[in-house]
């Protein structure tokens, strides 16, 4: 009998350790998607900017803080970013910002750009990218490339 009654203090010594734990301890896990930002086609005499969005979803398990940082793309500077024709050897400018006003532009952090941090606790977390081309630029008509990396820490 005393057995027993000793393995159940045992057991219930352990759950309270258990209980006691920081959470801190457990690492958070995320999973990552990006929905592009497609401007379409250019056309160099439309008389506004063209602006467009695309997102960045991040599925969170545990408590933290997630930071999303762009790089430069192809062009290699943050101001202006440009895209890259297949049929001419135009680059097209355009940059991508952290909000809809379009002022700060989405980088690491460097040469006058911003990251963009959000809390999570286990949940959904979704972070716009705002872009923008802008109006009247002097370049042939088609369609653009340019390929970002998105850095995330958590």
């Amino acid at each position: 009998m005393k057995r027993l009654s000793t393995i159940g203090m045992l057991i219930l010594l352990g759950v309270s350790m258990a209980v006691c734990l920081p959470i801190t301890l457990w690492a958070a896990t995320c999973t990552v998607t990006a929905t592009p930002i497609a401007f379409g086609n250019y056309d160099p005499f439309a008389a506004a900017p063209r602006n467009r969005t695309g997102r960045i979803t991040a599925v969170c398990n545990g408590n933290g803080t997630l930071t999303v940082a762009l790089s430069t793309g192809q062009s290699g500077a943050y101001n202006p970013r440009s895209m890259i024709s297949g049929t001419t050897t135009d680059n097209l400018d355009y940059n991508l910002y952290t909000t809809a006003a379009r002022v700060i532009i989405f980088g690491d952090g460097t040469a006058g750009t911003q990251t963009v941090s959000k809390n999570f606790n286990n949940k959904t977390v979704r972070i716009r990218v705002y872009g923008q081309i802008p109006a009247m630029e002097n370049i042939a008509p088609g369609s653009y490339i340019d390929n970002i990396t998105a850095t995330i820490t958590f």
